[in-house]
């Protein structure tokens, strides 16, 4: 297995000056082989801006895929490494920006928030308009070499929407600690009736430390945690799939049709049909 990005690169900000962001575009394969990306202190975004392909990342024992297509987004949290694969849906080239957030920049994000790295979100697909729009902007002035004014200004707008999305009480966060098995033992199995014996068993740990530890890393309890993460599923299944709802249920981890789309609902504020058609 790789070690390090199988694409090529096209332009940087390099020589631009901008200190809050790198950012870097590149011509993708239209097939990759599993490799991995170390991990790295930055808050990296992707942003596809060309061609179509299936992309998966692994976790754990098993592989999580979506369709990116120019517009979609992936978000790596800090300190967090990833194994991917892909391959190519159209003969069109594929091309996606690369961006880096200064870690000063998010650190002083999060400290005017009282939140700490756990919470930075950990996507392989982002349903966000602004962080894309953002991105996208970005990757305009890469192509005519804006000034770092700017760059820098976009950037710190991001930086603030990435960790004000990313609070405690509306989603869970990506904890690099002693709970990554359980974080990725989740996304592993959230079509599965996964319960709290299950999940302690794999920390480790009694029930009753379990809960309490997991919350006090992450900020959240482990069904909460759970009950995002499956939100998130379906949310991307809706989007980037032709299931139906009842299918999305089952893969979230619901057998009832109704008990989904109460959860969704209370989660995206509409139902599941309404969000997939927005």
């Amino acid at each position: 297995m790789r070690d390090m990005l199988p694409s090529r690169m096209l332009r940087t900000s390099d020589p631009l000056g901008w200190r809050s962001v790198h950012a870097s575009t590149w011509r993708d394969p239209p097939v990759a082989e599993e490799f991995r990306r170390a991990p790295t202190a930055e808050l990296t975004l992707i942003l596809v801006t060309s061609g179509s392909y299936r992309i998966e990342s692994r976790h754990g024992g098993g592989w999580r895929g979506a369709v990116y297509r120019p517009g979609s987004l992936g978000v790596t949290a800090p300190g967090r490494g990833v194994r991917l694969r892909w391959r190519a849906e159209n003969p069109h080239p594929m091309e996606s920006l690369h961006l880096r957030l200064d870690p000063a920049l998010v650190e002083e994000t999060l400290t005017a928030y009282g939140m700490t790295p756990a919470t930075l979100p950990d996507e392989l697909t982002m349903n966000d308009e602004y962080v894309v729009a953002a991105a996208g902007a970005l990757a305009r002035a890469l192509s005519e070499g804006a000034p770092a004014l700017y760059a820098d200004s976009v950037a710190q707008g991001l930086a603030a929407h990435l960790v004000h999305g990313a609070r405690p009480a509306a989603q869970p966060s990506t904890a690099a600690t002693d709970f990554d098995p359980v974080i990725d033992y989740m996304h592993a199995h959230l079509g599965a009736d996964l319960d709290l014996d299950r999940l302690a068993a794999v920390a480790a740990m009694s029930k009753f430390h379990f809960v309490r530890a997991f919350r006090a890393a992450t900020g959240l309890t482990p069904h909460r945690y759970l009950t995002v993460l499956r939100m998130r599923r379906a949310a991307s299944l809706l989007h980037t799939t032709r299931q139906s709802v009842r299918q999305v249920a089952v893969a979230s981890g619901y057998q009832s049709p109704s008990r989904f789309a109460a959860a969704f609902r209370r989660e995206h504020g509409v139902p599941p049909g309404s969000f997939r058609s927005r």
